[in-house]
């Protein structure tokens, strides 16, 4: 063979090795031909393809459907064919040799074949149904976090609500870890509330703070029946609890209480 005919026969095998499909002969004679001075690989070619292929590589593998890929390679060939062909033709100067590659007879498959590859993968990547699902949170009720702090809770404080005014039937009890910063309220018999209307606030009064009590969140209770647990949501830090004291507030409770209607209190 002539120079050009080595030269060419050189770049489709060299396409064919990047694309991993030259069989045990093809890369004998890939081998000897890489040894001529007159071949060399164009190294662009195979970074793009490399990095084409790392970015979007699925990790778990994902295994195309039969007859897909055929598909997509007798679509995707013809229009690398003529994009190249009109290329060639609007320009005089040579052609670099990753393109000389693509306008081979035999290689413009390979190029149908990467592209259809990308299509393929970056379609199971960005599809939510192929995805893996993330870890689960699992909500605990308060009925179950309270059976946990009672059981594991080291440094415990527990002390019972005593109503007032017309609250004196209710009763209850509260349940504090200074460790674990949690607490529930065990209420019954505490009337329901229309949440549009009132809501219930707890407070918090700490002398180690300051002589502002310190808010324990707002709650509502949906049933008069059995005993609702609520828990305790401290925004602030509480070191040493002397008295939890619940009132009857507007709707999303207030910043200070004037405590003008005072529900319960449990001293500690």
């Amino acid at each position: 063979m002539n120079d050009p005919e080595i030269i060419s026969r050189f770049e489709e095998l060299d396409a064919g090795r990047i694309l991993g499909d030259l069989d045990a002969g093809e890369m004998d004679e890939w081998e000897k031909l890489a040894r001529d001075p007159r071949c060399q690989s164009d190294l662009s070619l195979e970074l793009a393809a490399a990095a084409l292929e790392a970015e979007f590589q699925d990790p778990d593998g994902v295994e195309l459907p039969p007859g897909l890929l055929e598909e997509l390679q007798k679509g995707t060939a013809d229009f690398v064919v003529q994009k190249l062909s009109k290329e060639v033709e609007e320009k005089v100067v040579e052609m670099p040799l990753w393109q000389k590659v693509l306008s081979g007879k035999n290689t413009p498959w390979a190029m149908a074949a990467i592209f259809a590859l990308l299509f393929v993968a970056q379609t199971f990547v960005s599809d939510p149904s192929t995805s893996t699902p993330g870890p689960t949170t699992i909500q605990v009720s308060p009925e179950e976090a309270s059976k946990t702090l009672v059981a594991e809770g080291k440094d415990l404080i527990r002390t019972p609500f005593e109503g007032g005014g017309d609250y004196k039937g209710m009763s209850g009890e509260v349940v504090w870890s200074d460790e674990r910063q949690e607490g529930y309220m065990f209420l019954t018999d505490l009337p329901v509330n229309d949440p549009e209307s009132k809501q219930y606030q707890l407070w918090i009064v700490d002398p180690t703070r300051d002589e502002k009590p310190v808010d324990g969140g707002v709650f509502d209770i949906a049933s008069a029946e059995g005993t609702t647990v609520i828990p305790i949501r401290n925004p602030l830090l509480i070191r040493d609890p002397k008295a939890f004291v619940i009132t009857l507030e507007q709707p999303g409770g207030v910043v200070v209480s004037k405590q003008e209607v005072v529900v319960a209190v449990a001293n500690s």
